[in-house]
Parts: structure tokens; sequence; C-alpha cells
């Protein structure tokens, strides 16, 4: 079986960065074209960049990284940028496309209604998420029955999403379930951003937001991170989570850290599940 060539784009913002390699031919560097829109622009590339990460990933001698300005004719219109590879024109990489955001501005915070649109929206945001990273959203993300089920399932649980105008750009979940025990005063939260979004300070938002909901609904919340999430990693750290050790995930037996952070009784008013938080940011 012939293995074609795996890539991600990793950060788009005043720069557009990512990565390609051939794991058939580890040496050969690979020619990338960057496509913006509005208006259309080309920018072909050699993916030749030294990277530590890819080295330490064992991605060939790691020299398979690439890097370019976002056109100073584009600042300011938010541009969808999008990564081909020339020599293997059906050839996809991870995290593509995505929307150069330079200026988060205006973010909303507020709980899923589970009536109206709003399931809907969430449930084409975590499909989208899903095909984002290269999986099948048809097995990967929950029905809107078992979307609906879980929302309706008792005053422990409350999904909250961030949005960016009539577009939701992260969601943060709190409620019973792995890697949380039963019955343990513990409820597990979960969040995923868009990658357009990140770097602006939402996913520490989103979770202070998550905090304020749980104080007084639990005695702590638990979380699990793939353990090369730096970003991750550094972001619930800095909020004061604490780590347990590692969990496996029990679908795939995924080795995930575990973390938690105990929560205090509040001591001002309790988060109002209807009413929502705009952010600038």
């Amino acid at each position: 079986m012939t293995i074609g060539p795996e890539g991600c784009l990793d950060l788009v913002g005043h720069h557009v960065e990512g990565w390609a390699w051939l794991p058939a031919k580890p040496d050969r560097r690979l020619r990338v074209e960057i496509l913006f829109d509005d208006p259309p622009i080309r920018v072909e590339v050699l993916a030749d960049r030294h990277r530590p990460d890819l080295e330490a990933a064992g991605k060939g001698d790691g020299r398979h990284g690439f890097a370019v300005p976002l056109p100073a004719s584009l600042i300011g219109r938010e541009p969808m940028v999008n990564v081909c590879l020339p020599d293997f024109p059906n050839a996809r990489l991870r995290g593509t496309p995505r929307r150069a955001i330079l200026a988060l501005g205006f973010v909303t915070l507020r709980t899923i209604r589970p009536l109206g649109t709003d399931l809907d929206r969430l449930h084409d945001f975590l499909a989208g998420m899903v095909r984002l990273n290269g999986g099948c959203a048809n097995t990967a993300v929950p029905g809107m029955r078992d979307l609906q089920v879980w929302l309706a399932g008792g005053g422990d649980r409350c999904w909250l999403v961030a949005e960016r105008g009539s577009r939701i750009v992260g969601h943060c979940r709190i409620g019973p379930g792995w890697p949380a025990q039963a019955n343990s005063r513990a409820l597990t939260l979960g969040i995923e951003l868009h990658p357009d979004v990140h770097g602006f300070g939402l996913g520490r938002q989103l979770m202070l937001a998550a905090h304020r909901w749980a104080s007084g609904r639990c005695a702590r919340l638990e979380l699990a991170t793939l353990p090369h999430n730096a970003r991750a990693l550094a972001l619930y750290r800095g909020l004061g989570y604490v780590d347990l050790g590692t969990a496996a995930l029990p679908e795939t037996g995924e080795i995930h850290r575990h973390m938690a952070i105990g929560l205090a009784a509040p001591c001002g008013p309790a988060w109002n599940a209807k009413r929502g938080i705009t952010l600038v940011g």
C-alpha cells in the first residue's frame, strides 16, 4: 500500500505555518501552495524549515515545516486560507481550510438551549471540528437525539458555547462522565476551540465561566487531555489544575493526562444560565 503525504496547517494569523512530508521518501521536500481568497492570491513555498517538534515526532530529520507572512493586502479582511500540495492534488492537510483572524472582537458566552436551532448549530460545529482534524463526523459526533437526551439529563450538566457573530467558535461541556468517577462529587469538563480563535485567551474565559457555573454544584472539576497538547496543559496548569496521573480513554485505550481542580463555594451571584457574557478580544 502506498503511503501518501502527511501534514497540518498549524497556524493562521500574521503568519501561515504548517508542515508536510512524505513518509515513503522522508528526505524529499514537498512543494506547498498556500491559497488565499478575497482577493485570490497564491504563494508557493518549499516545506524545508527545520522544526524540532517534527524531528522529535519521528518526521524524518524535521526539515518539513513551512511559514509565510499573511500578504499585506489581506490584513483586516479575514480571508480563508487553504493549503495544497501541487505534486499530490488529492491530498488534504489536517487543519484546512482556516480563516485568518487577527483581532477577535466581540464574543458571547452562553448556554446551549435544547430547543430551536441551537442543537443544529452545535452539531454542525462539532462535526466541522472532527472533519478539520481529519476524522469521520458520522461516527465521532453524537446524533441530535443524543445531544437532546444529554442536555435533558438534569441539573448536574451544562453546555456553554462561544459565539463570534453568528458563528460558534468554541464550546465547553460540564457534566458526569469519564474521567470523573460516579458518586465522587466531581464533574467532568471538556473544552474545544476552533483553531481560528486560538491565542486570544478565549479558552481561559470559557473555563472560568464553567468554574463559576460548577461552584456549589460539585466539589471539583476533572478533565483529560493528550500528553503532547502543550497549549492545553499550559492553560489548565495556569488555572490551577493539578496532575492526577494518566487515564486511558475507555473506547480506545489512548492515554491521557488526568487533571483536576477543587472548587470553592460561590461567594457571589451564581451563574445565570440564561444570561450570556460578552467579551471583547
